[in-house]
């Protein structure tokens, strides 16, 4: 089993070390609701620490009120206390504060079981919702300061990741190199990867709020690629879907334009490829050269597309689905080799 301490990990820690320091500094009881607080308030990256922070001001707002109220109204009985969190939660709910739901109640809970003869102690709410303040402050000082991840790298690591495995499969399928279960256990992987791919991308498009980001212009440029080879995996996932669906049919009843379409999956595979090594910088490729090899495979296209003309409905339903899986992934690399030449020519310029 392996054990990986992450970057996260560290920080939750030292956010949590700092609250117990501070509280520990100003002799404060109940420490351990500020530690709780900075657990919680931990997020993936300063954007979404500052975004929390706002949201946290607002949903506590709620949790004191409905905390207040509860004590005046109902006591602090347990069975108060579940009530008030059960309307509190449905407010923060119906406000979009679905991130901060957590420390409200630990906001309610805290300040109503320290309230005693049903009155409000202001005192109490006060030292409450400066332990949670302490808390989430804290978790968003340690993420600013110690070791902010790089999103761009951390990304772009997720996608060529899946796209190496992608390319893995689609040069294993046509082939048939690979059992059909472990051909579904690598797909499984490929879906996962895309999908963490696309998590993570929500939370670079985040960043692009900041204020303070070197090298903005190239920052906004990467995230547009980002999405489009985004957009590439989604295609190549597709079409290794369609090709361990329907190949083996399509040898079967249509030999030559299988034929065709393996040729095309190899040529759209080295295209696929090369885009990738040429954002990486690793390698150059030719306009002329790589014009001249997009315009061959449009005329494999278009050779299988008139293969079709006239086939009957057998052919067609196994064969369509692989073919515009193809097209799609085709026009979908050729958008974003543009991207990458423009990123190309941008660095070239300055």
């Amino acid at each position: 089993m392996e054990f990986n301490i992450g970057p996260r990990m560290v920080k939750t820690g030292l956010a949590v070390a700092l609250t117990l320091l501070i509280t520990g500094l100003f002799d404060v009881q109940f420490e351990i609701i500020a530690a709780i607080a900075t657990v919680l308030a931990m997020q993936p990256s300063i954007m979404r620490s500052f975004n929390y922070i706002k949201e946290v001001l607002l949903s506590n707002t709620v949790g004191v009120i409905f905390a207040v109220i509860g004590i005046l109204l109902l006591g602090s009985h347990p069975i108060s206390v579940g009530a008030v969190v059960i309307i509190a939660i449905a407010i923060n709910i119906k406000l979009g504060l679905n991130k901060t739901v957590s420390l409200t109640v630990l906001t309610i809970v805290s300040i109503m079981l320290a309230s005693t003869d049903d009155h409000a102690n202001m005192l109490y709410i006060v030292e409450r919702v400066s332990l949670v303040a302490v808390g989430v402050i804290s978790a968003f000082v340690i993420n600013v300061i110690v070791n902010p991840p790089d999103h761009q790298k951390i990304l772009f690591s997720m996608i060529k990741r899946a796209s190496e495995k992608s390319n893995f499969l689609l040069r294993v399928i046509p082939s048939k190199t690979m059992s059909i279960p472990q051909v579904r256990d690598e797909e499984r992987e490929i879906e996962k990867e895309i999908n963490k791919a696309r998590d993570y991308f929500d939370i670079i498009t985040d960043e692009r709020n900041r204020l303070f980001i070197r090298k903005r212009i190239d920052f906004l440029r990467n995230i547009i690629i980002y999405k489009h080879m985004i957009q590439v995996l989604r295609k190549k996932f597709t079409l290794i879907i369609e090709l361990e669906k329907n190949l083996h049919e399509i040898e079967k009843i249509a030999s030559g334009k299988s034929h065709l379409i393996k040729k095309l999956v190899s040529e759209i595979n080295n295209y696929s490829e090369n885009v990738f090594l040429m954002y990486e910088d690793r390698i150059v490729l030719d306009r002329d050269l790589q014009k001249e090899t997009k315009n061959a495979m449009r005329v494999t296209i278009n050779n299988l597309i008139e293969a079709l003309q006239g086939s009957d409905y057998e052919k067609w339903h196994y064969v369509f689905p692989v073919a515009n899986s193809i097209i799609e992934l085709f026009y979908e690399l050729d958008k974003l080799e543009r991207f990458v030449r423009r990123k190309e020519q941008k660095q070239y310029d300055q």
